[in-house]
């Protein structure tokens, strides 16, 4: 798959630190530059007199020059800031290939232990899959990938077009290093963010508009017009009631001028950083069926860069009020401040419903990159296949993505059809927990379009519904027990509504007392075969393996074995067909001397 992720990243920190420490010195350099230059608008002065047409020459000269290396100082500035993102980038990630990520934003905002399995699954948190993943550069690509764990896709036609589109992003790591640190030069906040989306909906009042059209034409050109007699010296009088007269226009429309600088004032970087994205996505040429339709949303009918452009110009005009000296003489011969928000509802009136849609392209591709990335990183990972049809869940050499290479263990499952059980027996840390996790984590990666963590992997795309970390609740009364039997009537009414659920089951009814947790499972069991669920279940309870005696087609029984040698537990984590035969609560009570 070309170069492996850790030479990539290796070779671009050498790269990128070799030009930070280049242009760190050039600044430093143009920083004395713009020292000596001021030094020599006045020197002059000194050395020459006020009336020398020398010190005028010079100064004007310095003067010319002071401004462009504060340009050229802030070109520098903006590539020293891409270089230090780049040179973290690459930093991040190679600690990622290390298999440490914690210092990946973890998502945790998203947690939310009531919902069908995300909580169950780690999905959020710290050490938790979304931090193992999130690379976004954006706030709303960030909302969007936490959304797509927890809402995967149950399509086979967009899971697969997904698919090759982050195929397709993993074999371009330079256009996606690119693509994050140009969105990481501007920090954006939710609020701002926010903001944006909502100019979609908004239709910005703007009363007597073709009045303030012509306006904002002709008493600009009468103030400058009237500027002439007073340079001449033949009277003050024209310009003074020209300008007084901009200043009475900007007090009616004060209002609406401080409405328009809250709802676009302040936002000039983050649209900036926007169109700099969507440039990006512009000019990629791409092959994958998805990358193009998405694609074609910010080329046609124009370029979406451009009409941001534009924006952003019409933006950074209107904060030039942010400066007093600024904003006093624009506004005494140019209106500005009219001008501008004029020429912001035209802006806005004209394009504002094409905003949502190009700010969810860039999401999109935010999210993806993060998918790509994953794939990028494990090249042994694969893509599983998508099936329709009948339930097939078919894997070899399944692991937990989140376990280090070295550590994870692998095993194969197979359940293919409806109706379908499989009770998963095992004494204490011998793996069952961690099994249905990377089961139900795989299903979540395969569902976004993502490589999972196996040789080979086959699915049918259904919603998955877990019960392994119920919680009690002392604010709203609620017993352990109660909470469990909440969720678990929770999924029943889904499946008597029709819907095909993967149900994950760890150690049902804890909450009750053993004779009555064996029967009220047994029931449960029955009821999930009934209304045509696939499910997987772990538990301690030997007996219930019993079930399959009485539903040979529908139950199945697999186990996690360990061994006892020389006062020792062996674990090998290797799923196997059958029933445990060890268990080892009381050998571990003695062992640590509790009985």
């Amino acid at each position: 798959m070309g170069t492996p992720a850790v030479d990539f990243y290796t070779e671009k920190l050498e790269v990128y630190s070799t030009k930070l420490t280049s242009i760190t010195h050039k600044v430093r350099r143009f920083g004395w530059y713009r020292f000596l230059t001021f030094l020599s608008i006045f020197a002059p002065v000194f050395i020459f007199g006020w009336n020398s047409q020398i010190t005028f020459a010079i100064s004007f000269s310095a003067i010319i020059l002071f401004f462009f290396l504060i340009k050229k100082n802030l070109q520098l500035e903006k590539k020293k800031r891409k270089y230090i993102e780049l040179k973290k980038l690459a930093e991040d990630e190679l600690l990622a290939l290390q298999h440490s990520f914690t210092h990946f934003a973890n998502g945790k905002e998203f947690l939310d232990t009531n919902h069908f399995f995300s909580y169950d699954l780690d999905l959020f948190g710290e050490g938790s899959l979304f931090q193992f993943l999130n690379r976004t550069s954006t706030i709303n690509g960030k909302q969007l990938l936490a959304n797509r764990l927890t809402h995967p896709s149950t399509q086979k036609e967009e899971i697969e077009k997904r698919q090759q589109a982050v195929e397709e992003l993993s074999l371009i790591p330079n256009w996606r290093i690119h693509f994050l640190a140009n969105g990481k030069l501007f920090h954006e906040t939710e609020q701002m963010s926010a903001e944006i989306k909502t100019w979609a909906t908004d239709e910005l009042p703007l009363h007597n508009k073709s009045k303030v059209k012509w306006l904002i034409r002709i008493l600009p050109i009468v103030t400058v017009l009237s500027a002439v007699p007073a340079i001449l010296g033949i009277s003050n009088l024209y310009l003074a009631t020209a300008v007084l007269l901009q200043w009475i226009f900007i007090y009616f429309f004060w209002k609406r001028i401080t409405q328009y600088f809250s709802y676009f004032g302040r936002k000039s970087e983050l649209l900036g950083k926007y169109m700099q994205l969507l440039q990006f996505i512009e000019e990629r040429k791409f092959s994958s069926e998805y990358l193009k339709e998405i694609q074609q949303k910010v080329l046609k009918p124009e370029r979406a860069s451009l009409v941001f452009k534009q924006l952003k110009s019409l933006v950074k005009e209107l904060e030039y009020r942010q400066n007093l000296i600024v904003g006093i003489f624009l506004n005494s011969f140019f209106l500005w401040d009219i001008r501008c928000i004029y020429r912001l509802w035209n802006w806005h009136r004209r394009n504002r419903k094409k905003v949502a849609v190009w700010v969810d392209v860039i999401a999109e591709f935010d999210a993806l990159i993060s998918l790509a990335n994953f794939a990028n990183n494990h090249p042994a990972f694969t893509f599983p296949n998508i099936h329709d049809g009948g339930f097939l869940l078919q894997a070899e050499e399944l692991g937990h993505p989140l376990l280090k290479a070295e550590k994870r263990i692998c095993n194969n499952i197979e359940i293919a059809g409806w109706s379908k059980v499989v009770i998963v027996t095992g004494a204490n840390m011998a793996g069952k927990s961690t099994f249905l996790r990377t089961v139900g984590v795989n299903l979540i990666l395969g569902r976004l379009g993502a490589p999972v963590c196996a040789e080979k992997m086959t699915l049918t795309p259904i919603p998955i519904y877990t019960n392994m970390r119920t919680t009690d609740s002392l604010l709203k009364d609620e017993s352990y027990f109660f909470a469990e039997l909440k969720r678990l009537k929770g999924v029943l009414e889904r499946l008597r509504n029709g819907e095909r659920i993967f149900v994950v089951l760890d150690e049902m009814l804890k909450g009750t007392n053993s004779v009555d947790k064996l029967n009220g499972s047994k029931e449960l069991i029955k009821k999930l075969i009934e209304l045509k669920s696939v499910s997987l279940i772990a538990t301690h309870d030997l007996k219930l393996s019993e079930m399959e005696k009485n539903f040979p087609q529908q139950v199945f029984n697999k186990c996690f074995e360990i061994k006892i040698e020389n006062n020792e537990m062996i674990f090998d984590y290797k799923l196997s067909d059958g029933v445990t035969k060890t268990m080892n609560a009381t050998f571990l009570m003695k062992k640590m001397g509790i009985i």
